[in-house]
């Protein structure tokens, strides 16, 4: 008799090694890189994809989910990790810096879609916070009424090879006027919308913030 759990684990195996080596792939338009290190995480209430051994935190590495666009979501705890309400976690690049250069400097992607029932995105929003020494942290500024500036508004979206068209949400160091960073916090703020009833993106079934990727555009070595 097959055993399906350990197909599906090899699977995850493959799937996981082939994104990696997609990182190098010489068709993307520019070379990027992906977080390939967890320094710390919280994880929130109500929502717990992902987060078990056999999938975290393989499923937050490499790049963002070929299946995703904004009217499917992905939902495989093997590519998207769930913070949870509250939930907040601290990434970061090994043996590299992410640096502020023209455009944005790197992207965050979430499992955003739009909503079929009422044609609104579904969002789960994050807050973002960066740091040279993991210590000191700077947050971008955001709007919570409109979320701007948030991680969590933009779906994904593959469609060429270009990463500047995938979709996600852009930040850019100089928006806060800092040179050089080591580490990304995320920080799910979900119940801004689900404590208002009257906000643009109230739902009633949203549940924490979903992370799929976190690529750097301008990186220097460490």
């Amino acid at each position: 008799m097959l055993n399906y759990k350990l197909i599906f684990f090899i699977s995850t195996l493959i799937l996981y090694a082939c994104s990696e080596q997609s990182l190098n792939n010489s068709s993307l338009q520019f070379e990027v890189i992906a977080i390939d290190t967890v320094i710390s995480y919280k994880w929130g209430e109500g929502q717990n994809l992902g987060q078990s051994s056999e999938f975290f935190p393989k499923n937050i590495f490499g790049l963002p989910s070929k299946n995703a666009n904004e009217n499917i979501p992905e939902n495989n705890p093997s590519e998207i990790l769930s913070l949870g309400l509250g939930g907040t976690i601290i990434v970061s690049f090994k043996n590299y810096y992410i640096i502020d250069k023209e455009g944005p400097d790197f992207i965050i992607f979430e499992n955003v879609f739009k909503n079929p029932l009422n044609n609104k995105f579904f969002c789960e929003p994050a807050k973002v916070s960066v740091s040279i020494d993991g210590i000191e942290f700077i947050t971008f500024p955001f709007d919570s009424s409109t979320l701007f500036g948030c991680a969590g508004l933009t779906p994904t979206k593959r469609v060429d090879h270009n990463p500047l068209n995938w979709g996600g949400d852009k930040f850019d160091l100089k928006d806060i006027h800092v040179k050089k960073i080591k580490f990304i916090k995320i920080e799910d703020i979900s119940e801004i919308i689900l404590n208002n009833k009257n906000h643009i993106y109230y739902d009633v079934t949203i549940s924490g913030f979903d992370l799929d990727a976190l690529i750097g555009l301008n990186y220097e070595i460490r």
